[in-house]
């Protein structure tokens, strides 16, 4: 079962603030989580608060990484627990959710954190909690480099057309988002997306 806080906080990364709370949002493939793991190399006290899921474990993944995992009947209980800032069943009808008292916990002590999250849950989050929430929408520079990314990522050429039929409902979403960015070059998004993280904390650190 997943912790109470499932992240362990350096004091010395702490804030005289509120955390700030960065969401990215945008289709599956479009390199968000490649994005977070440069962003956590780079800048120091940012730290990534991995969703929790039912799915299965692929090869290379590990319990924290890129997912706290757990079985329907753990997930379950924590709904009823009422320990999500947001959850959805999404892709092969697996559970993805944001756990609560670790956002919470973070933002109250004044550490920065950063997530993905799905554009419905991401509507769900800011609904909770407005105040210390920036949302980033990644787009893929075109529909057929997404379809590539995916094919790369995954042989299963059913569960690609799945992801790609849920792409028009996650870009209508993406006017809602305080910011927005395409994904083609690595190097210049990781560059955009650190002047966003930036921006936002010197605003929040006046």
């Amino acid at each position: 079962m997943i912790p109470e806080v499932f992240i362990q906080f350096d004091p010395s990364d702490k804030h005289d603030r509120k955390g700030c709370f960065f969401v990215l949002s945008g289709p599956s493939g479009v390199g968000k989580n490649t994005l977070v793991n440069l962003i956590l190399k780079e800048m120091r006290g940012i730290y990534y608060v991995p969703s929790v899921t039912t799915r299965a474990m692929r090869p290379g993944e590990s319990q924290m990484n890129p997912y706290a995992f757990v079985s329907v009947e753990q997930f379950e209980d924590m709904i009823e627990k009422e320990q999500f800032l947001e959850w959805k069943k999404i892709h092969n009808n697996s559970y993805y959710g944001t756990h609560m008292p670790t956002i919470l916990f973070a933002i109250d002590n004044g550490y920065d954190i950063i997530t993905d999250m799905d554009v419905l849950g991401c509507q769900d989050a800011i609904l909770r909690i407005p105040e210390r929430i920036y949302t980033i929408f990644v787009l893929p520079p075109s529909m057929d480099e997404l379809s590539n990314r995916l094919l790369e990522r995954d042989a299963d050429t059913a569960a690609v057309k799945q992801r790609l039929e849920r792409v028009p409902l996650e870009l209508g979403h993406k006017d809602r988002y305080d910011f927005t960015m395409i994904n083609d070059n690595l190097e210049q998004s990781v560059n955009e997306l650190r002047s966003i993280i930036q921006s936002v904390v010197e605003q929040r650190s006046e």
